[in-house]
Parts: structure tokens; C-alpha cells; sequence
């Protein structure tokens, strides 16, 4: 099992985003988003959300979608629910949040850093 620092942005505003190691297995990313996950590919990130978060109902993360915004320019969809950031290996697999985009959100959306 991998053990990455994620970037983990609620819906609910109310609830700081933050960085966390978490065990980057299907098992913990579907706790996380609440249900089957989806991901959706940056660079050298990605996240991860509920695939079902529209016919849910589940509230819209605009703070996920202001850091696409930043991170790519364009925003081609409405991402709801809770989101789980990562990083990527080249060989494909699970890895820390890049730093430029803890960076980015930080300066966007504020995040809590992970204990030492």
C-alpha cells in the first residue's frame, strides 16, 4: 500500500481544506468522497470525487473548482462533493501532492498543513 500526502478539499466551505497522509487505496478514497470515486487528470495531479455527486445532490466544491481554475484555465464541469488531490508517478502510480499545487491552494483556498 502507498502512503501519500493528499490535498482533501470539502464541499462544505465550513471545513478547512488540508493536507494529509492517507493509504492511497481504493478502500480510503472511497471513504474520503463517500462513495464510487471518479478521477479527473491534471499534469502531474489529479483528484479523485464522488462519481455519483450530481445525482446525489452532493454540494458543489467551489473551492476545488477555483484550483482548476488556477491550475489549468478552464473548468469543464461542476465537481461535487468532497475531492481527494494527488500526484502521480510516471509510471502511473499514487504520489504526494505535487508542492505547486499545495502551494497554489494554499494561496487560494487556504489549507491546514499535516502534523509533523
Amino acid at each position: 500500500m502507498t502512503t501519500c500526502k493528499a490535498l482533501i478539499i470539502p464541499a462544505d466551505q465550513s471545513q478547512p481544506a488540508r493536507v494529509e497522509s492517507i493509504t492511497a487505496d481504493l478502500e480510503t478514497l472511497q471513504y474520503l468522497v463517500r462513495g464510487n470515486i471518479e478521477a479527473v487528470s491534471g499534469d502531474d495531479w489529479h483528484f479523485y470525487l464522488n462519481e455519483e455527486g450530481k445525482i446525489l445532490g452532493l454540494e458543489p466544491n467551489v473551492r476545488a473548482g477555483a484550483l482548476v481554475l488556477h491550475l489549468t484555465g478552464d473548468v469543464q464541469d461542476v465537481y461535487c462533493g468532497d475531492v481527494v488531490f494527488l500526484g502521480e508517478t510516471l509510471d502511473g502510480d499514487e504520489a504526494d501532492v505535487p508542492e505547486r499545487v499545495r502551494f497554489l491552494a494554499a494561496l487560494i483556498i487556504g489549507t491546514a498543513q499535516p502534523a509533523a
